[in-house]
């Protein structure tokens, strides 16, 4: 067995896993100048790959006991988004309706966008119910599919793909796309792939990450009007 029993059992086993891979993660992105990817892209399929080949030895459950408290500190982090949007408040007023009115065009192609590829795949209506909200952060994701038919866990696996998608591609999408404007990519990547994708802001622009934790929001409340809204009128036409 890879790891003593006494471990295994301890909450700082999931802790210490999760931080010793990413790390690792982060000094290989480095080393072999892979910018392109951020490194918990590639932490998170070897977390999962070490729990799978050590299982029954590991269960997820060992894992998420101590795993769990880093979950936890998603909330503070998305809360610490308020510094930004605070120093950036003026930018905020000056851009307000441009702000709210690229969050519904987002959102309703969106939504219309996922509901035609999904029925051109031949998509099952609950599979496809459960890939509407997937642009939205994953409380109010699962939320959303609950209320819609969807299958909530199969939302939160989807949004999670958006995201790690959304940080690692975006800002080159947008760079080859010849977009230049603060404002319109914070926009893009807040309501196309939520807090991990504006996450990739960080190292961009204060600008953009104001923009885009403002977008976060203003999606998830869009998203939980405009779906129940467009969905029998999608249905119809397709």
């Amino acid at each position: 067995m890879l790891f003593p029993e006494a471990l295994l059992n301890s909450p700082m086993f999931g802790i210490g896993l999760t931080i010793i891979v990413y790390v690792f993660c982060e000094l290989l992105v480095n080393r072999l100048e892979l910018n392109i990817i951020p490194p918990f892209v590639l932490a998170c399929p070897i977390i999962m790959g070490i729990i799978y080949f050590q299982a029954p030895h590991i269960t997820y459950e060992q894992y998420a006991s101590g795993a769990s408290f880093i979950n936890f500190l998603l909330g503070p982090a998305t809360v610490a988004l308020a510094l930004p949007l605070y120093r950036n408040r003026k930018t905020l007023k000056a851009n307000f309706f441009i702000i709210v009115s690229g969050v519904l065009v987002a959102t309703t192609v969106g939504i219309t966008a996922i509901f035609i590829c999904g029925t051109l795949f031949g998509a099952s209506q609950q599979v496809l119910l459960s890939l509407v909200p997937k642009s939205v952060t994953t409380p109010i994701a699962m939320d959303i599919s609950n209320v819609i038919g969807g299958i909530p866990s199969l939302t939160a696996a989807c949004v999670i793909f958006t995201g790690m998608f959304g940080s690692t591609f975006n800002h080159k999408i947008l760079e080859l796309l010849g977009f230049k404007n603060d404002i319109a990519i914070g926009l893009a990547i807040g309501a196309s792939s939520h807090g991990l994708g504006t996450s990739a802001c960080v190292n961009k622009s204060a600008v953009q990450l104001a923009i885009g934790g403002v977008a976060i929001g203003l999606t998830g409340i869009a998203t939980s009007i405009l779906a129940p809204l467009l969905l029998p009128l999608l249905t119809k036409l397709f």
